[in-house]
């Protein structure tokens, strides 16, 4: 089973997600869903709140970048309850895009190094030190489960411009 995609102006998006505390079959097929749902769409990670379920999850394709900066995706890994650290004041600025804000694609400025300390699919612990591409991906799924989008984390002067856009999305969609 897939799900469908929450979009701009859904109040699942802009809330603080609750923490799982069971790891049980029902939360078991949520992930799995949730996987199937980010590979049936051209996106490096989806949340939880994407698809309207307001659980600290998300998944993100893992990927190899070659010398060139090409990514090549491989298969999925899951965070959830992630905790994130900054490991230091390096910041990198690039474009980021959405699932739930389709159409529009914005540079954003993220730390470049982290470690996350998370709960996998079956509860199982594990850390992470992730920079660059796979940081920010990390990054922006973290975002949705505390309820920010990345056009939230724009330039004042891009906000300003983009609203007209994002009302357009929200009229479009939750009507």
């Amino acid at each position: 089973m897939t799900y469908p995609i929450r979009f701009y102006g859904d109040s699942v998006l802009r809330k603080r997600a609750q923490e799982v505390t069971i790891f049980n079959e029902e939360i078991k097929q949520f992930i799995a869903g949730l996987v199937r749902t980010m590979f049936a769409h051209p996106a490096a990670g989806l949340a939880a709140p994407q698809v309207g379920k307001s659980l600290r999850i998300f998944a993100r394709r893992n990927c190899n970048i070659d010398e060139d900066g090409n990514i090549e995706y491989t298969d999925s890994q899951v965070f959830v309850n992630p905790r994130i650290t900054i490991l230091d004041d390096a910041l990198q600025i690039d474009d980021e895009a959405c699932l739930s804000i389709p159409g529009i694609r914005e540079d954003v400025v993220r730390p470049v190094r982290i470690h996350v300390e998370a709960l996998d699919g079956e509860g199982n612990p594990f850390t992470e030190e992730l920079e660059g591409y796979r940081a920010r991906v990390i990054l922006h799924e973290n975002d949705h489960i505390n309820g920010v989008l990345f056009v939230d984390r724009v330039d004042h002067k891009v906000r300003k411009r983009i609203e007209p856009l994002l009302r357009v999305i929200k009229k479009k969609y939750t009507n």
